[in-house]
């Protein structure tokens, strides 16, 4: 076995560390998370007189960003909604997550089911034969 020498000295020295080096146990693929759609409000209008556009966006986009899509508004000042009602239960039905205020306008409008209230009757109430 020859050595090879250089002016830096012994490569054979240099050429089995590489070896080592190259040893480390492989990356195992992390699957990405991919961002989910939202339904939000987008603000609009003046100062003390809010309007909102419902919209559909990605969650981690800014609250004013380019929505994927334009769903409706809502005038708080005159209480006055417009829903594009078919389309909110396609975004639903495919997994975009309405916010909470979103949520529950829609389960007013009932675009969406309510939640079912819950009656509790005290048992004192009950009268057993």
């Amino acid at each position: 076995v020859t050595m090879q020498t250089s002016m830096l000295g012994n490569t054979r020295a240099f050429q089995a560390q590489r070896c080592v080096a190259s040893a480390r146990p492989t990356r195992v693929a992390v699957p990405q998370i991919e961002n989910r759609v939202a339904l939000r409000f987008q603000r609009f209008g003046r100062k003390k007189a809010p309007f909102y556009r419902l919209v559909a966006i990605e969650s981690k986009d800014r609250r004013n960003g380019r929505p994927l899509e334009y769903l409706g508004w809502y005038d708080p000042l005159k209480k006055e909604t417009n829903l594009n009602a078919p389309a909110i239960k396609k975004w639903v039905s495919n997994g975009a997550q309405p916010s909470d205020t979103v949520r529950s306008l829609l389960q007013k409008a009932y675009v969406i089911e309510p939640k079912a209230v819950k009656v509790e009757v005290p048992k004192d109430a009950i009268e057993m034969p």
